[in-house]
């Protein structure tokens, strides 16, 4: 049996390492879109995985799985990376992924949304100041993956692991997550079988222990007309009126959809109700002529208990009574969808969590996210309802200018890893 002060004095020996590794892995620029060096992503996270000792699977994303989600994006390679590891004593049984012991699983992406511009350093030339580190994807969430690697690292310093550890590097979550570990749960790599315990390392701050997120539907709609001269506008059909009586009816629809609220902890509490926005609207040629297309883009949020299914077929029903009072052809394209999902606070992984996060923060939480992530590939998909969200990065700093994520969330984040999962596996003493 090992102590916790044992594990958190490993984890702060490797503060360095964590520091100078996290440094190394945000310099390679893996922005998504368009889906930019994941193989480089991958390879750095395999080598990373094989000097630990794991067996270390890269898989791969053939072209027609990448074309079926991301057509235009084809032209680069989607590479994912899975590293097992079980009681690490140099025997060939200690490498059998089926040894005795429960199955932990951490996952996490390592793509990253464009940097944009107005940074004050080199997003990709990470900086570290006043106990920061700064470059683009420094909370969201490439310290995520950083702070699972080094909580085994100290508990394997410490003790053999009794079970197996998994550690799963994914790519597109930023987009979907469709083929990343949407795909590794579709392939049969994250399943009831091998996982017990699942803990997705995405950003929501080290006092807080996530148990699930809002759904999303992403779309648009075009509306049809013909096109006329300005000055004999009675001629055409305006495909901007049509597209004006849909976004009433829109805000008619988003009025109703507040009164769908959620009594899971979403943060923050503005967010737990259902919501739908109209984001994008591009419609017109010049100023002197009728358009015969206008097309709107909108973001549907979706509370716990609701599903997509039952989304899309509100939105056709309103697509269909602006089609009856306008003599028009309204359209429906999707860009991306994300299912809700949640799972139970008296579930092990997250009161086991909660528990060890009350040695860094005396108001620990459960939360529910506001937006959508890949945990619902592992419980909607894989049927593992022992699945939280857990990771160091801040999520105020997910997609902003001058990203950073604080050095001692990051080794808070790695103690309670570390601490949580000798708990998980029964080798924590009292």
């Amino acid at each position: 049996m090992i102590t916790k002060a044992e594990l958190y004095d490993a984890v702060d020996e490797r503060e360095a390492e964590i520091v100078s590794f996290l440094r190394e892995f945000l310099a390679i620029d893996t922005e998504n879109p368009p889906g930019r060096n994941y193989r480089e992503g991958a390879a750095f996270l395999a080598d990373a995985l094989e000097r630990r000792g794991y067996d270390v699977e890269r898989v791969e994303v053939p072209p027609e799985v990448v074309a079926e989600h991301y057509p235009d994006r084809t032209d680069h390679e989607r590479v994912n990376v899975i590293g097992r590891r079980a009681d690490d004593d140099g025997s060939e049984e200690s490498r059998n992924t089926d040894a005795d012991g429960p199955h932990v699983h951490f996952t996490g992406h390592f793509d990253v949304v464009p940097a944009g511009e107005d940074w004050s350093t080199d997003p990709y030339d990470p900086v570290v100041e006043d106990g920061r580190i700064y470059g683009r994807g420094a909370s969201d969430m490439k310290s995520g993956i950083a702070a699972s690697l080094f909580a085994v690292d100290a508990l394997a310093s410490v003790t053999s692991l009794p079970g197996t550890v998994t550690q799963s590097m994914t790519v597109d979550e930023e987009t979907g997550g469709f083929t990343g570990l949407g795909f590794l749960v579709k392939e049969g790599h994250v399943s009831l079988d091998n996982t017990d315990y699942c803990v997705y390392t995405e950003c929501f701050d080290s006092s807080r222990v996530c148990l699930g997120h809002r759904g999303v539907l992403k779309f648009h709609v075009t509306a049809t007309g013909e096109k006329a001269h300005g000055c004999m506008a009675h001629d055409g059909r305006n495909a901007i009126t049509a597209m004006n009586d849909f976004l009433s009816r829109i805000e008619t629809y988003r009025e109703e959809l507040h009164g769908r609220t959620t009594d899971l902890p979403v943060t923050p509490v503005e967010s737990r109700h259902a919501d739908v926005s109209a984001t994008m609207l591009d419609a017109g040629y010049s100023e002197n002529v009728v358009p015969d297309r206008c097309r709107a883009t909108f973001y549907r949020v979706l509370v716990p208990g609701e599903t997509v299914e039952g989304a899309r077929a509100e939105i056709r029903e309103l697509m269909r009574e602006t089609e009856g009072a306008f003599e028009t052809d309204l359209s429906y394209d999707e860009i991306m969808y994300a299912e809700p999902t949640a799972v139970s606070e008296d579930c092990t992984v997250a009161q086991t969590y909660l528990e060890h996060v009350r040695d860094f923060h005396s108001n620990p939480e459960f939360v529910v996210s506001p937006g959508s992530d890949d945990q619902r590939f592992v419980v909607n998909d894989a049927g593992i309802e022992e699945c939280i969200v857990y990771g160091p990065g801040l999520l105020d700093q997910a997609h902003v200018v001058d990203e950073y994520v604080p050095i001692e969330e990051v080794l808070t984040a790695t103690k309670v890893m570390a601490v949580s999962t000798a708990d998980l596996m029964g080798v924590l003493a009292e």
